[in-house]
Parts: structure tokens; sequence; C-alpha cells
């Protein structure tokens, strides 16, 4: 278990913070580390060779001396200076004693000459990372990760300023020579805010642990009036973000727990994500609606199809409304457009975008699930499980109480006994939500070989560990860094620092011409950059089948580009 653990890097890469893993070797550092053991080991022999000194005097020259003169006997010997007061030695052990301290004084002055040396040619060669930034109208990040560089490669997209905070010189030299703009500062401290230029930026994304965020959060907001956009780990540690002056909280670990379950129980968690698009469409019809994230991973079988082949509107009624690539782009969904490891934005009534998550997410959970970790995602993934009716097997190294109806087995998942405990060979499903790539990797491999049947569904902590998932055995697996960026993307559109990413828009027409059906209409406009997500008639949101006859009156909310749409509207 140990090992398994310590060889964690190899899968995991870089998760929560990935400079702070990776510190590189400074001779500096090591310099002063060796010149202060160097210096203070010179002064404890010294002191311990003062009554040595005095007794070789004593005993085999005969002479008395006092503890100065001893003491300059041994520095003058060591230093090799060599005033020689107390010359000529008579005795051989006199002799070797000096020779011992001649030899001992040559190597230390190698040493200490070394050391300074190399301390003082890095510190004239090697960068020191600035402790303020002059910019103005900048993104500011807490902290370096594998989301914050999705969004910094969004921000220079957009040729948005951002700057990045790190306490320690050393990784803010390393952020700098990766190509981050990197200030060494303290987030936590006034000083530090200062520093990264807080009353001229236009947000601050914490992206610490939930305690520091909230401590950063708060010394912003009594004394600044920058937004703050807290990434917290839980909607309950939200409510604290919020009250301590957040503009925006994000909890990627609440969604994370929500979207695993909700992969494989063929239902589609409502999100934020149209805050991407123009929405001209009322508030009362979007809210009957279900705007969605669906995830079109390596290993689905629709994955390098097209929009056109796949037919997802065609099966299940629900719209693309847009494809969310990993950089953050956004691709408008024609049908030529082909899907390669995608989010897609859905939108449409709730039954056909649950339809379309099936569609989309594989057999579903079956009779028996097993959850691996009863941690925050755990909890949230066990309670969405309940309210699917399902009552899982639960496996967790710790006897910790559950928020949600389970069986507890406590033990350590990675042994073979503990997943045969939990009937692995009869279960349907697996999730699989450890907070350790390397471990839930070593899971999801365990439990293939014993069930090589069983649907997995895996958290990934870092992207760079979802192909190893695959490899394992992993049907479906969620990259938490991703998603992170994703939430953290909305956001900043919604307070503005980016713009809305696509070209289409989702709108209403109010049909006042004589009633026709759908395929009609169709063929009547030039719908290929269209699609109608929905009929409105009265209160009643309607599928829009091809033969649904349109009536005077209904409303059309359409998604397509604002040219075509006026042309519909004629």
């Amino acid at each position: 278990m140990y090992l398994l653990k310590k060889l964690g890097g190899f899968f995991k890469g870089t998760g929560k913070v990935g400079v702070k893993e990776a510190r590189f070797f400074r001779i500096t550092d090591y310099s002063r580390w060796l010149l202060s053991r160097i210096i203070a080991l010179a002064t404890i022999l010294i002191v311990l060779l003062i009554p040595v000194a005095k007794y070789f005097m004593a005993v085999f020259e005969g002479r008395e001396i006092t503890t100065a003169q001893a003491a300059i006997y041994i520095m003058q010997t060591i230093t090799t200076t060599g005033y020689g007061e107390l010359l000529p030695f008579q005795s051989i052990p006199m002799m070797v004693l000096s020779i011992i301290l001649m030899v001992f004084g040559v190597i230390l002055i190698f040493m200490i000459a070394g050391t300074l040396m190399a301390t003082l040619i890095e510190s004239r060669i090697t960068p020191k990372a600035p402790t303020r930034t002059e910019q103005t109208g900048h993104v500011i990040f807490t902290s370096f990760n594998n989301a914050v560089h999705r969004a910094i490669n969004l921000l220079e997209h957009h040729r948005i300023p951002y700057v990045v905070a790190a306490e320690e010189q050393s990784e803010a030299v390393e952020l700098i020579r990766r190509g981050i703009n990197c200030v060494c500062a303290s987030p936590s401290k006034d000083e530090g805010m200062e520093s990264l230029g807080i009353s001229h930026a236009q947000l601050v994304i914490a992206t610490n642990d939930d305690t520091e965020n909230i401590n950063i959060t708060l010394g912003i907001s009594t004394k600044n009036s920058t937004a703050v956009l807290a990434v917290m780990e839980n909607e309950s540690r939200a409510e604290l973000a919020y009250a301590a002056g957040a503009k925006r909280v994000i909890a990627v670990e609440e969604t994370l727990g929500q979207q695993l379950v909700d992969w494989i129980c063929a239902d589609a968690s409502p999100t934020e994500f149209l805050e991407l698009m123009e929405v001209e469409v009322p508030p009362e019809i979007i809210k009957q609606l279900k705007p969605s994230m669906l995830h079109i991973g390596a290993h689905s079988e629709h994955n390098h199809k097209t929009i056109g082949q796949a037919k997802f509107q065609t099966v299940t009624g629900a719209t693309i409304a847009a494809i969310w690539n990993e950089d953050g782009t956004i691709t408008t969904p024609t049908a030529d457009i082909q899907i390669k490891e995608s989010t897609l934005i859905v939108l449409g009534p709730h039954d056909d975008v649950d339809r379309l998550a099936s569609y989309t997410g594989g057999p579903g959970p079956g009779g028996r699930v097993v959850l691996v970790g009863a941690g925050r995602v755990g909890q949230i993934a066990g309670r969405r499980l309940n309210h699917a009716g399902i009552y899982p097997d639960v496996i967790d190294i710790s006897n910790r109480p559950l928020y949600f109806k389970g069986n507890l087995i406590v033990g350590d998942a990675v042994s073979s006994h503990i997943l045969q405990e939990a009937k692995i060979d009869q279960a349907d499903t697996l999730i699989v939500t450890l907070n350790d790539d390397s471990l839930n990797i070593f899971i999801v491999l365990a439990s293939r070989q014993l069930n090589p049947d069983i649907n997995v569904v895996a958290r990934a902590v870092s992207s760079d560990s979802v192909d190893r998932m695959h490899q394992a055995g992993a049907n479906h697996v969620l990259s938490e860094s991703i998603l992170g960026f994703q939430l953290s993307q909305v956001a900043m559109v919604e307070l503005g620092v980016l713009p809305r990413l696509s070209n289409y828009v989702i709108s209403q027409i109010t049909w006042n011409n004589n009633p026709i059906r759908i395929k009609e209409l169709k063929e009547m406009y030039d719908t290929t950059k269209t699609k109608i997500v929905c009929i409105v008639r009265g209160h009643e949101i309607m599928e829009p089948g091809s033969d649904f006859l349109l009536q005077k009156g209904d409303h059309i909310v359409v998604l397509g580009a604002p040219d075509q749409i006026r042309i519909i509207n004629r």
C-alpha cells in the first residue's frame, strides 16, 4: 500500500497544485543549508579542541598555556596562517595534532569557499520572480493547478491579462520558466494582494483550499471592491464563501458527484452552462427546459461520429446547443461537425434531455451498485443514487457515517478480498470516487479482473489520468480538473470577464402565419444553421417532431445564427 502511494505520481500528474509537487533543485538553497552546518560543526570542534590542545601541551611539551593561547593555536593551524608562538614542538603527539588541524583547515576552507562561490554564481545567473505587478484589468489566481492552466490559456486567447500568486520564490521561478506570468506574493496577506495589483484587477479567482479561500475572500471584500470567484469543495462551504463576500462560488465536487451518478442513471444534471450563449427567451420558458451537460468520452460509441451520424435529436428530441471543447472553445453544432471526446451542452424538455443522457451514457446502473469512497464526492454520489432509488454497497477505508442509505464495508478497496466482500463479481455498476488517481486506476483494474462485464464510472483528479483510467477498464471517466475549468469558465462569462463564446443564440419566434408542419417549415427555410428546440403552446412545452402541426400563435424556441433566425421570423 505504501509503495502504491509512493508510485502515485506516475499516474497522478498535477492535480491540485502541480508546481508544488514538482519542486526543482536549487544550488542556493543547498549551499545555505551546507554553509550553516559547516560553520556550526567548525565552531563545535574548535570549542572541543581547546582542552585537548591544553592537555597535549601540558603532558607532551611540559608547558602550561591559557585557554586563549589554545584557541589562537587552533585557529592559526586550521587557517594555515601559522604565526607559531608555541613552536617548536618536541613531541610526536603534538606534531600529529597540528598536522590533523592543518588538513582539516584546508578542507574546511575549500568547502566554505566552494559553497560561497556557488551561491554567488547562482545569485548572478538565476532569474528572480517579480514581487509585484503593474498590470491593470487583470485576473488574479491565488494558486496554480491544471484547471488554472487551462483558464490561463483561454485568457491569453482573448488577450486578457492575468497573474498567478506563488508564496515561494522557487515555485514562482518554476512557473515563470513554464511561461506563466507569476508574482511571488502571499494572497492571504494584505500586502501580498497589493503586490498582485488587487486595486486594479477585475477579478480574483481563489483556488487554494477552502479555509484559505475564505480567508482570502474576507480580506479582499473588507478592503476592496474587486470581485472574487471562490472555487470551493462543496455546497455547505460555498455558503461560507458567499458570507465572506465572494461574488460567485463554484462547488466542483458537488457537480462531480452528481454527474458521476447521472451518467449511469440516464439523468442529465441541470446546469448553468447556457451562460456561455446569448439567450433571448423568457425565463419562464427556460425554466421548463433542462439545460444540461453530457460528456462523450474516448470509448463512447458516438466518439468520432458527426452530429448527423449520431442522430441525437432524431432519436431523443433534445437539441445539442453547443459542443464544448477541452480548451474552452465552443463549436457550433452543425450536422457535419465531428464529436471528438467532447462535452455537449444540451437543451430541451426534461424527458428529451434525460432520453439523450440514456442514449449517450451506457446501459444504466442495473440492480447492484458498488460505490468506492465515502468522502465528499462519494457522499454526494450516494445521495444521488438514493434519489434514483438505488442503495449501494459502499467501500471506505474508514468507519465514517453515511449521509445516505447504503451498506458500508470498512476496508481498503485495493485489496481483492474487500472487493469480493462487496460482491463485486455480482455488481452491475462500480462508481470510484477516491481523491487519488493511482488508487482509482488500481481499483478499476482489479474490479474489471473480478467482473469483466461490470459498468465502471470513475473520477479522475487530473485530466492526465483519463486515458489510464480507460486503459484500466473504466467505461466512463469524469475529469475533475476539466470540470473545474469549465465551471470557472462559465463563472467568468457570467461575471463579464470573458465574452460569450458561441456564435449561436437561443431565441423565441412567434408564428403568425397559417398552420404548417415542421417538416414543411424546414423545407421552406434554410434550417441547416438553425435548430428548433421546442414549441410553446400556452404553458405547454411540446416536442417539435417532423409531423408536428405548428399553429398560429405558437412560440418556437430556436437555436441558431441570428441572421438565420431573422429569416424564419419574417
